[in-house]
């Protein structure tokens, strides 16, 4: 797995080997205000890779901390499934239409969407 979070951007990027999706993503999570004011405002990045770097990136003065609480992250992988799992719901929406149905039709046949 690596996880990159860039909080100046409310970024999250996520690599996983799971084939069920592609094997990189990113989210810009910008509508969630309360997330992002929960995280240390002197974070400039979040770099875990399993096989690799782990470290957090501190802005002013310039600092590496080594992460040592994997734990710590779950936090803004929990935040990305959420944000993937909605964005895969609102595919499946987009793709399920019936020839010369309406909006106000798609709508009561299965829902506004996610």
């Amino acid at each position: 797995m690596h996880l990159t979070v860039i909080p100046s951007d409310k970024t999250i990027y996520l690599e996983t080997a799971d084939t069920q999706f592609p094997n990189i993503r990113c989210h810009i999570i910008d509508n969630d205000s309360e997330f992002w004011n929960n995280v240390d405002p002197r974070i400039h990045a979040i770099q875990y890779h399993s096989d690799g770097l782990k470290q957090i990136e501190y802005k002013n003065p310039r600092e590496d901390v080594v992460i040592t609480d994997v734990s710590s992250l779950q936090k803004y992988i929990d935040r990305f499934n959420l944000t993937e799992q909605t964005y895969q719901s609102q595919i499946s929406w987009d793709k399920n239409n019936v020839k010369d149905e309406t909006l106000e039709q798609k709508v009561t046949r299965i829902g506004p969407r996610p």
